[in-house]
């Protein structure tokens, strides 16, 4: 467990030691994570020329794949949350303290990296907090009374005793529709989201929001020069193997998250050219006969990786409250208790594990499949904003006491879009966009978050992302990436179906790939619809989620009636009591509301967790 509380500009009262203050902090934040995982060991920088400084609490011995770095001189103090790739990756506080020392944030904002920094310049007495380009670890803030604190965990920001807990309904009716709260907003009404696009600078008092430079659509490959395309595709690929070789340094045993589908099979292959097949574990969750399994052994056999599966491990009633307490505690409330139906998470000492995470972006999420969205010249952000609320559905499904929390959520997504537009006139970029900063820089944040999953994307890199907005456009169709890679590195990989239908081949431009690429994701769904209608899917295949759904309807039913139907329930105060309690009875029948209703389990253990947080810190 690993997390921290920083505070700056505290007023000079005797009363408000700043040391004595982030002790208090750190300590309510520390029983609250000492009752979900190990008791973290607490330590506390005061700075005093800003009046303040920040506490930390991590693990003892501390984890392996160290999220946390601090550097302090005698001029400046700087607290990293994350980590940097390639060499800067060893010493990752000291390489963003000279970025900043020769370029200041702007030079921050631009490193390669998964992390946000809190930046003190002791002369001039300011705090600046910036993040990376991509955004999966960027900060929360609350700036009251001219006070700025800091902390990627929200019930941090309650333990202050200076946030209140305030339920945003529109970023709980986001979270609930969407999966997760568009544009980041927090579900505490006071709590500013970080933001990749702007860095922050907090000077006597006064908070300046300053524009970081994105690096976004500059001196893009004009679509005929083919010949300049493929040279691009190759830097990414190269850029990518650099960082997966730093990743991999210095571990004995590499795990690689592997499935039937196209983005952890190129990840495989990238992790396979430069570790020895001995090393290499390969894992999949699914049962033995599920198509994941079966795929990912078969791929795995090809290089001499051994290969591992599991089964879900359902968990006892006890176990899923606390895990879906941890990740309401990580996440903020902004994900879905469904992940909780597994496995207590373990903070033994566990392999690296890489997979494919963020590979999306280069085959176009949001316009890959044939009718989910035709390129219209004049697109608006009007036009994008339905086309989302459309995707989205659940609106629809679910009956909310008040129309306003939804049509906030329709003008949030607005705003993002409109902001999207702005960077780039291009429908296909503003989708490339919105996978990029929302669905995986927000939704797609858990491996982030969670300090217990050592992970690397080699996907998840400012520099490989950059490299591709440089691309033309529309990017899924030109880049052909996850064809490159395996066609370089593991080329018997090339003819294995990519989930049963897709051929790896058939990546990248041409109007006879396209067609092709079409064709057969038509035929594959046709084929399926066609067995399932004949009763041949009912050998046990079952996905993780039917599993998840089950367990919902059975085991964890009467916890779920017991969180969501209280009397001061988010669930009640949005839906009203009378349509939970038929989301429940529902999805007890027909295993039809996992996504929702666990949605709402998450957004209810966090605000149980912020508000007994709050009454602790009241007392105190």
């Amino acid at each position: 467990m690993i997390s921290f509380i920083a505070a700056f500009n505290l007023p000079d009262a005797s009363d408000r030691d700043p040391g004595a203050f982030l002790r208090r902090a750190a300590l309510l934040v520390g029983e609250r994570m000492s009752s979900m995982g190990p008791e973290p060991r607490t330590t506390v920088e005061v700075l005093p020329e800003v009046g303040g400084g920040w506490a930390l609490l991590t693990p003892e011995p501390p984890a392996r794949l160290a999220l946390l770095d601090q550097v302090v001189t005698d001029t400046h103090a700087l607290l990293l949350f994350g980590e940097l790739q390639g060499e800067s990756r060893a010493a990752p506080a000291r390489a963003v303290l000279r970025a900043w020392t020769s370029g200041g944030g702007d030079a921050v904002a631009a490193l390669d990296g998964n992390f946000s920094a809190i930046v003190v310049d002791r002369a001039e007495r300011t705090a600046s907090v910036i993040s990376d380009l991509l955004g999966r670890r960027a900060l929360r803030t609350l700036h009251a009374d001219g006070v700025l604190y800091v902390s990627p965990h929200d019930v941090a920001l309650v333990a202050t005793g200076a946030c209140p807990v305030e339920i945003d309904h529109a970023s709980a009716c986001s979270i609930i529709t969407a999966d997760w709260s568009i544009g980041g907003r927090p579900l505490l009404a006071r709590v500013e989201p970080g933001d990749p696009a702007h860095w922050l600078r907090l000077r006597g008092g006064r908070l300046e929001r300053l524009p970081a430079p994105l690096g976004l659509f500059e001196r893009r490959i004009d679509a005929r020069d083919a010949a300049a395309v493929r040279e691009r595709i190759d830097r990414i690929v190269d850029t990518m193997r650099e960082n997966t070789r730093f990743a991999a340094a210095g571990c004995d045993t590499v795990r690689a998250d592997l499935t039937a589908g196209i983005d952890s099979r190129a990840a495989f292959a990238l992790v396979a050219s430069i570790v020895p097949a001995e090393r290499i574990v390969a894992k999949t969750t699914g049962a033995t006969d599920s198509l994941d399994v079966r795929v990912a052994r078969r791929i795995a056999a090809l290089v001499g990786a051994r290969h591992e599966h599991r089964e879900l491990d359902l968990p006892i009633h006890d176990d899923f409250s606390r895990h879906a307490d941890l990740i309401a505690f990580h996440m903020n409330g902004d994900s879905s208790a469904k992940r909780a139906i597994d496995r207590y998470p373990s903070w033994d000492d566990r392999p690296l594990g890489f997979e494919g995470g963020g590979g999306e972006i280069f085959r176009g999420y949001y316009y890959a499949r044939p009718g989910q969205y035709t390129r219209v010249a004049r697109a608006n952000a009007d036009d994008v904003t339905a086309f989302f609320a459309r995707k989205w559905r659940r609106p629809t499904a679910l009956s909310f006491r008040s129309p306003d929390p939804l049509a906030a959520v329709r003008e949030r997504t607005r705003s993002v879009v409109e902001a999207m537009f702005r960077r780039s006139p291009d429908l296909h970029d503003v989708l490339d966009q919105f996978y990029l900063f929302e669905r995986y820089g927000r939704w797609g944040a858990i491996t982030s978050r969670f300090a217990w999953w050592k992970t690397f994307s080699p996907y998840a890199s400012p520099s490989v992302v950059r490299l591709a907005f440089g691309l033309p456009s529309p990017i899924g169709t030109h880049a052909g990436l996850h064809d490159a890679i395996v066609r370089r590195f593991l080329p018997s990989a090339r003819g294995i179906l990519v989930n049963d239908n897709s051929l790896l081949p058939l990546q990248g431009p041409g109007l006879t790939r396209l067609l092709a690429r079409d064709l057969l994701y038509v035929t594959g769904e046709l084929w399926r619809a066609a067995t399932a209608w004949r009763g041949r899917s009912g050998k046990k295949r079952r996905s993780a989620d039917a599993m998840r759904a089950d367990m919902l309807a059975g085991p964890l039913h009467d916890h779920a009636r017991d969180v969501l139907l209280s009397r001061d329930s988010i669930a009640v105060d949005l839906l009203g009591h009378e349509p939970v309690a038929r989301l429940l009875d529902e999805h007890r029948a027909r295993r039809q509301h996992l996504e929702s209703l666990c949605n709402l389990l998450s957004i209810e253990h966090f605000r149980r967790l912020a508000t007994s947080t709050a009454a602790a810190a009241s007392s105190r």
